[in-house]
């Protein structure tokens, strides 16, 4: 397998792909870990990963790109997304919209197969909570989950709303079910991403619905090489700090939704981001041009798989 040679001491291996078990895996990229910042708040985080790297992996059989292994640093991802945000921060944040068509698509995607009498919502990773405030405004019955505890303080205080500082597991034992549950930019930050999606399928309800956003990765990589020959000193970059730790093709986020148990699969490019920068006008016009660019994708007889599809929006539904 290539890209064990990236690994050192502080890595445990990952062997076979985690969508499709498959063990043709080939370096892509490379991932640098840097946590300078972390000095005084996780000094052993700082000294134990900075300057390490490791190598992004892209499975033969699925497309899917997972690291050759993951740190071996206790609770790595967590003491990773300790990120101490300030209330400045955080209301920026949440006011920006830069999601907000991402948001609204989602929800218009949801509202064609979610009857009004059962849309209940339960947002995955909800951040500072512009989701469940946008879905309580369009009439759902809306809830998050977020274990940072600054920003799930924060969201449930600006919108009102339950978000729960727990495991899935524990909503599932208290027996909670959603008509929908969204993971907008979550499932690339979670390993082996097929168990995550099925304990997200236990707290579905029969006959509901999942919505999930991420990035195309090997578009996404495509963009940052093409980003590093333009810009002098520009590093294309997709996974340092293994930020984002999975990365999916079409073909393996709908067989890590099939394996999860969801069925009636729908994949198709994904609105994008829009900067907060260029107000007015200018903002209008990036607003019109990346529309635009995700639906000439999406009008594509190949869709999602097309090289202007950067980011995939997915359906599936658990069986009633």
């Amino acid at each position: 397998m290539g890209g064990m040679t990236a690994l050192g001491a502080g890595f445990d291996p990952v062997e076979a792909c985690w969508i499709c078990g498959g063990r043709r895996l080939r370096p892509v990229a490379t991932a640098i870990f840097e946590f300078s910042a972390y000095a005084q708040q996780d000094p052993e985080l700082h000294r134990a990963l900075t300057g390490a790297t490791v190598d992004l992996l892209r499975c033969a059989e699925c497309g899917f790109g997972q690291p050759a292994g993951l740190p071996s640093l206790p609770d790595y991802f967590g003491r990773m997304y300790d990120q101490r945000w300030s209330a400045e921060w955080m209301e920026g944040e949440f006011r920006d919209g830069t999601k907000d068509l991402i948001f609204h698509e989602v929800l218009r995607g949801l509202e064609r197969r979610v009857p009004a009498s059962e849309r209940t919502l339960l947002d995955l990773g909800a951040h500072v909570g512009r989701l469940i405030h946008l879905a309580a405004q369009a009439g759902w019955r809306a809830e998050g989950i977020e274990l940072n505890p600054r920003t799930s303080a924060y969201a449930e205080r600006v919108t009102g709303l339950p978000v729960h500082r727990a495991d899935l597991r524990d909503l599932e034992a208290q027996g909670r079910r959603y008509g929908a549950v969204t993971l907008v930019d979550v499932l690339e930050h979670i390993a082996d991403p097929v168990d995550a999606l099925r304990a997200v399928h236990r707290v579905i309800a029969p006959g509901g619905w999942i919505a999930v956003k991420v990035p195309h990765g090997p578009n996404q990589l495509m963009k940052e090489r093409i980003r590093g020959r333009v810009f002098r000193g520009y590093r294309p970059t997709v996974a340092d700090n293994l930020v984002h730790v999975s990365h999916f093709t079409p073909r393996a986020l709908r067989m890590a939704l099939e394996q999860a148990g969801f069925t009636e699969i729908d994949i198709r490019p994904a609105v994008p981001v829009v900067p907060p920068e260029a107000p007015g006008l200018g903002r209008v016009a990036r607003v019109a041009f990346l529309r635009g660019t995700s639906a000439a994708a999406a009008a594509l007889p190949w869709g999602a798989r097309s090289p202007l599809a950067m980011n995939l929006q997915a359906y599936g539904r658990r069986a009633g």
